[in-house]
């Protein structure tokens, strides 16, 4: 049985669409739409170009997959138009099953995670009219112990936080967490009369919402997530707001951080409520406030805790795996845990030659580039690493990736002023070896898809100064090699010739553009950016110095 999973949609204001390819539950093919239409979340787009891949990944044609699975089961008459959307791109429709968007989102981690039993904890936005849910989740049952309401969302107040510090919501969320660490949380009483804790429930002010007060105007949504999403009262209690572009001040970053905390305490206490509520101290996380590493090193923190597993895509594009693997579930298929995110396209050495030759490009042919790569890390040069299959979800881990070496105390200046094009203040992460990062880590257990921050070892901080956030942590990759040898070799080989298991890790891409699919975009990141080095599998390219 074959079952494509699909997220986004039709409606405006829907972003982060993806397709993914189940075969009698066994996961083959996974990819989001921006990777194809190099437009950054593919708002209000049917992941058409992500749909194809994984049809051609399995050599299959649509005739073939018994099922497509999806979000929105509220959407008045969205079966019908999946049904002549697919009908009139692909020249035959799949049986359409429809699911709910937090049930998607939950089923997305808890069986990724491999657990038998969990406590599911969901924080979005919004879908199918409501913002996020906490389950229990037990075998293949689901016992909801509680939905969030559509405007009472965590999603919704992270955005207007994101709005009122002058960004871009849906969007520029992990600039607020990364400004954060900067700050003091001094603002912290008025944010909890703007939102607070109630048990495994919470309470946002509902006069903050501006699409709720001026429900005459705001009909459906914010289709274009520029409007303003907030009332005045956010800067009655809070000051005046940041406009774009203008300098970021001690006040705009102490409300980050009082924000960020705000948030930190409001869902580590639904899920400390919840594991009393159904007995599981195993968690699952989901939704894309799940994205919050920061707030996910807080909730790992809290005693009744077991075991954490965040997906690496909480996000939106998680949905379409989450509905594939409900219907294959409800077909009586087992569901293998999701250990890797290796899911998207990849491409042979032959094509990848195809596209230096026929650009021009100068290039030289290596029979071991993790040789070379790692003698160039060493010669403190910023490396792009492109191998292998396309990561699945908004974190490069190893196969799309800008590399370099986490000693160097300029190198992460130098890759956000010269390459990123991005804030000074934006921090990088390490991919580090699993059975080294003990070493480095606090209380870290194994993360392998860069989703949750950990303390770092006082005494070694000075070690690796470029991947030590200001707040003295860090966002981990845990890398296996079992599930990418050729990078996990290469870090085994930095390590021999620098004495460091780890190298910085940031996407293969430029600022406001999505991470990399094809060789044609590496190369036009490579030229478009202070990048020393591309690697492009065996082939190796370089600036002169």
């Amino acid at each position: 049985m074959y079952v494509i999973g699909i997220s986004s949609g039709i409606k405006h204001g829907h972003h982060d669409g993806a397709a993914v390819l189940l075969r009698d539950g066994q996961l083959i093919a996974a990819a989001e739409e921006e990777r194809f239409t190099l437009a950054k979340h593919a708002r209000g787009e049917l992941p058409r170009g992500a749909i194809g891949y994984c049809l051609s990944q399995a050599g299959i044609t649509i005739r073939d997959v018994d099922f497509i699975c999806s979000p929105l089961r509220t959407y008045t008459n969205y079966a019908q138009r999946l049904t002549e959307y697919f009908k009139f791109q692909f020249g035959h429709s799949p049986k359409i099953e429809l699911y709910d968007h937090h049930l998607c989102h939950a089923a997305s981690s808890y069986y990724g995670s491999g657990f038998r039993e969990a406590t599911v904890a969901c924080f979005d936005f919004s879908g199918d009219s409501s913002s996020g849910l906490v389950a229990h989740a037990k075998d293949n049952d689901f016992k909801i112990l509680t939905r969030f309401g559509r405007h009472n969302s965590l999603g919704l107040y992270y955005g207007m936080l994101t709005q009122y510090l002058g960004y871009q919501m849906t969007n520029d969320e992990y600039k607020v967490m990364g400004l954060s660490s900067y700050g003091s949380p001094k603002y912290l009483d008025e944010f909890a009369g703007l939102l607070r804790p109630d048990g495994i429930d919470y309470v946002l002010d509902p006069e903050l919402d501006k699409r709720k007060r001026d429900a005459e105007i705001f009909t459906s949504d914010f289709s274009t997530r520029q409007e303003r999403i907030f009332t005045e009262k956010m800067e009655d209690v809070l000051g005046p707001r940041r406009l774009r572009g203008q300098p970021l001040d001690q006040r705009f970053t102490d409300i980050a951080a009082s924000g960020q905390k705000q948030l930190e305490i409001v869902t580590t206490e639904v899920v400390r409520t919840a594991i009393a509520m159904s007995g599981c101290a195993d968690v699952c996380l989901a939704g894309g406030v799940a994205l919050n590493c920061k707030m996910n090193m807080e909730i790992a923190a809290e005693p009744s805790i077991g075991r954490l597993y965040v997906p690496p895509v909480p996000h939106d594009a998680g949905v379409a795996l989450g509905a594939a693997m409900l219907k294959c579930v409800e077909a009586g298929h087992a569901i293998a845990p999701l250990t890797h995110a290796y899911w998207g396209p990849e491409y042979s050495n032959d094509s990848i030659k195809a596209t230096l030759d026929k650009i021009g490009a100068r290039y030289e042919v290596l029979d071991d580039p993790v040789a070379a790569c790692v003698t160039d890390l060493v010669d403190q040069r910023t490396v792009g690493w492109f191998q292998g299959r396309m990561e699945y979800g908004p974190r490069a881990l190893g196969n799309r990736s800008i590399l370099a070496d986490p000693r160097s105390p300029g190198m992460k200046d130098r890759i956000n002023l010269g390459i990123k094009y991005r804030e000074e203040f934006r921090p990088f992460c390490p991919s580090v070896l699993y059975n080294r990062q003990a070493e480095y880590f606090e209380d870290a257990f194994d993360a392998p898809f860069m989703v949750v921050t950990f303390p770092v070892n006082e005494k070694i901080r000075e070690l690796i100064p470029a991947v030590v956030h200001v707040d003295g942590t860090a966002r981990i990759q845990s890398v296996h090699a079992e599930t990418n040898p050729t990078y996990s070799r290469l870090l085994d080989e930095f390590s021999k010739a620098a004495s460091v298991p780890m190298l910085i890790n940031t996407s293969l891409n430029i600022n406001e553009q999505p991470t990399v699919n094809s060789p044609l975009e590496a190369l036009h990141t490579y030229f478009c950016s202070g990048l020393d080095v591309l690697f492009l599998g065996p082939y190796r390219l370089s600036k002169p110095n």
